[in-house]
């Protein structure tokens, strides 16, 4: 075993985390052939791979594909004992639903976002910086806008060791009038410019990043400083398409080095097995190559060189993300 092996993680972790079924539902379920719409790629936090911040990697599949069983019938065969409802962290996070056109960010399904007072409504895909303290919970849309392509659900903060537990104490101990204000759903809203959408300018990315063939890479959404003034977590998200066959790859990153910890997730569109890559990645960690094909979540501790990396032989979409503290985040989120 290679020393930073450690971190890199390709299996879905803390199972009993997740919300809806339980995990021996799940299994049931799998062994009668059934799918259930929201399917997780990742947990990862820092008793998966040392020193992580938190983050969670989903796809969510539309009713049509082969074997969904639908919500009615999953509630009566499951106690669904995690349901979501409003709530805070201790860190900020990143939360997005982004739907999987990649030249039609608006092919999304109807949501909203609860912040603190405010419901905002969501018709397109869409990042959410939730400031460290504020409540939030992604809501389901009024409308009634339905996409036949899958979605991309994910989120990251850096939060060490994120628990659901420590949100359902939170919600009990939550006085009713904290709970239930009095929710604003129209607009001006003023926590919206917390919010990225698809139709909105990528931003500059650091230097170390490379410039990619446009034919095989769309940028999803990009948040710093300037996109979000204030922001402490920032994000570089992209689409990554088939097609570059050549044998070099896609170089994606230089080698670099920062005083603070990164995420980077891949995960491929790839409803035959949600846990093959369909691609091959080299993510070099501390002067170590990695050759890696299912999809993963790799976290750099800071001040360890991480880069070069390059994507090849890619067959089916790939979301990829980097994420990181930025701003003041970067003293206070070092990570180890």
């Amino acid at each position: 075993m290679a020393k930073y092996d450690k971190y890199i993680c390709t299996e879905l972790k803390k199972r009993h985390m997740l919300p809806g079924p339980t995990p021996e539902e799940r299994d049931k379920l799998a062994a009668e052939g059934l799918r259930i719409s929201m399917e997780h790629i990742l947990w990862i936090d820092d008793e998966v791979i040392p020193g992580a911040y938190y983050g969670e990697s989903t796809w969510i599949w539309p009713q049509s594909y082969p074997n969904q069983i639908t919500m009615k019938e999953q509630m009566k065969r499951t106690a669904n004992p995690r349901p979501m409802f409003p709530h805070a962290h201790d860190f900020p996070e990143l939360l997005s639903w982004w739907g999987t056109d990649p030249d039609n960010p608006e092919d999304a399904n109807s949501w909203g976002m609860l912040m603190g007072d405010e419901e905002i409504p969501l018709e397109r895909s869409w990042v959410a910086y939730i400031p460290a303290g504020l409540l939030h919970m992604p809501t389901r849309g009024s409308g009634s806008k339905v996409s036949t392509r899958p979605t991309c659900h994910w989120t990251s903060g850096p939060g060490g060791v994120y628990t659901r537990e420590k949100d359902e104490e939170q919600d009990k101990s939550t006085s009713e009038e904290t709970k239930s204000p009095e929710i604003k759903k129209t607009g001006p809203f003023k926590y919206e410019k917390y919010m990225v959408f698809g139709d909105e300018p990528h931003g500059k990315v650091p230097d170390y990043i490379r410039e990619t063939d446009p034919k095989y890479t769309r940028p999803m959404a990009y948040v710093d400083e300037e996109v979000i003034p204030g922001a402490e977590f920032g994000c570089d998200t992209r689409w990554l398409l088939p097609g570059e066959k050549s044998k070099a790859g896609q170089l994606m990153m230089d080698a670099h080095t920062l005083p603070h910890g990164t995420s980077i997730v891949f995960s491929a569109m790839n409803y035959e097995d949600i846990t093959d890559l369909c691609a091959e990645v080299e993510l070099w960690i501390g002067g170590e190559k990695h050759i890696i094909n299912k999809s993963f979540g790799a976290y750099i501790p800071p001040d360890v060189e991480q880069g070069p990396m390059i994507i090849r032989n890619i067959t089916k979409q790939i979301f990829f993300m980097m994420s990181y503290p930025i701003g003041e985040g970067i003293k206070k989120y070092r990570g180890r």
